[in-house]
């Protein structure tokens, strides 16, 4: 039987993917406006720094919170609350300025109102996606939607350096309030959720098969090891982010020019991903597919610690590896989190995935402080092996338990089906039938 997606799931996808976009080129345009105006007034790496943790202390904080809250109350309501909170925040900014406020004050408020907002807005969105788009169009959504969170990225690291180029950080910050405008209108134009909508029949059956199935044998889905499948993604972009400014700058003694050119290098593989997820997918599991990319990505990683120009020639392959891994570990656990959960599955992950990137930077940076830069791009291929790795094995043992109580019970079902063969037919007839029912009995296999 065909599986036909709701005519409102269709619209709410062609809106989410553009709503993704704008929201990512929004947040990265106002990190770099922030962080620009907050080093040029201190003039010190440690003030950009304290930014950084303004932005990451609150996200880690309330993810757990506002998860909860996203799986109580309407989703799409509370991720439009969320941008329009962001709309007054970006524009309280340059206001604030206007009136004689002190720029690294209002800097470092505006980010940490913004972050408060974001920590809102992920669980809210990624419930919103889980209710709105139908189970068997995850995959592809989800790989679409990495291509937007990316081209948001690299957009706003381009467009970021120039406008303040042509026309300062004041026009970059109202800019920002708008693309938040934006978004809060297509979450708008989605509408609100029609009864039925979201999961066609076969979808639901096969959800409450799997829930029945899950009670049965006492398996719930493992999405702790699929979260932590996910996070690996924030302790790559976490530390990631941070090695690579050393490496280019201070390994390679280049200027930040090249940093640029890196960053971009990155965003165009990241472009690619979605292409190359489809084309992996369709030949593995999700799962394996997941692994797959991190596994390449570690081998990546490590080789641009060689060279700038071998940087240069394998990072948007890594990109692609990483994203394929990503877009993977993405749908792996949307699709095993309950849908009444889904919000607090995604703030728990995000709150945990800060918390471990923020962990990893700090030793990995004790590291590279105590050895070199080049140690702590190995460190992190490790970190990327050993945990990706790790968390597939356990995921298939828990596949392979569930298969055997599986096993279990049919061979208990075909031993209570001959009994009663047995018992009924009389003595005499009793060895003319015994060898075809042993024969009837034996062909029923293990469910494996």
């Amino acid at each position: 039987m065909s599986t036909i997606a709701p005519p409102r799931s269709n619209r709410a996808e062609r809106l989410l993917i553009p709503a993704t976009f704008i929201t990512n080129l929004g947040n990265g345009i106002q990190l770099t406006a922030a962080s620009y105006l907050v080093f040029t007034e201190a003039n010190t790496m440690l003030a950009v720094s304290w930014l950084m943790i303004a932005v990451t202390i609150p996200q880690v904080a309330l993810s757990l919170f506002f998860g909860k809250l996203a799986d109580r109350f309407d989703r799409r309501t509370l991720a439009m609350i969320s941008d329009l909170a962001s709309a007054a925040a970006a524009i309280a900014l340059p206001v604030w300025l206007a009136l004689g406020g002190n720029p690294s004050t209002v800097s470092y408020v505006a980010s940490f109102v913004l972050s408060i907002s974001a920590a809102l807005f992920f669980p809210a969105s990624n419930a919103l996606i889980k209710e709105r788009i139908p189970e068997s169009r995850l995959a592809q959504f989800n790989g679409n939607a990495e291509i937007a969170i990316q081209a948001g990225t690299l957009a706003s690291a381009a467009l970021g350096g120039w406008v303040i180029v042509w026309v300062g950080t004041t026009s970059l910050f109202y800019f920002n309030a708008i693309t938040f405008l934006l978004s809060a209108a297509l979450l708008f134009f989605i509408g609100r959720r029609p009864a039925g909508a979201g999961t066609s029949a076969p979808e639901a059956a096969a959800k409450a098969a799997a829930a029945a199935k899950a009670a049965k044998y006492g398996s719930r889905p493992p999405l702790a090891r699929l979260a932590l499948l996910y996070i690996i993604g924030n302790i790559v972009i976490i530390v990631g982010n941070s090695i690579m400014l050393v490496l280019v700058i201070d390994g390679f003694k280049s200027n930040a020019g090249y940093l640029g050119i890196v960053d971009a290098l990155f965003g165009i593989g990241a472009l690619f991903a979605a292409w190359a997820f489809k084309k992996i997918n369709s030949k593995a599991t999700v799962l394996k597919t997941a692994l797959i990319g991190y596994l390449a990505f570690a081998v990546l990683l490590s080789l641009e610690s060689v060279h700038l120009y071998a940087m240069m020639a394998v990072i948007p392959f890594a990109a692609i590896a990483f994203c394929v891994a990503r877009i993977s570990a993405r749908t792996a656990l949307m699709s095993a989190a309950p849908e009444e959960k889904t919000g607090f599955v995604f703030g728990a992950t995000n709150a945990f995935g800060l918390a471990a990137g923020t962990t990893a930077v700090v030793l990995i940076s004790l590291l590279v402080d105590s050895t070199n830069v080049k140690n702590g791009f190995y460190a992190l291929s490790a970190l990327v092996v050993v945990i990706a790795s790790l968390t597939i094995l356990s995921l298939r043992k828990h596949d392979r338990e569930v298969a055997a109580a599986e096993a279990a019970e049919a061979a208990a079902a075909a031993e209570i089906v001959s009994e009663p063969t047995a018992e009924t037919v009389s003595e005499p007839t009793a060895e003319t039938v015994s060898e075809p029912a042993a024969e009837a009995a034996e062909p029923v296999p293990a469910k494996v």
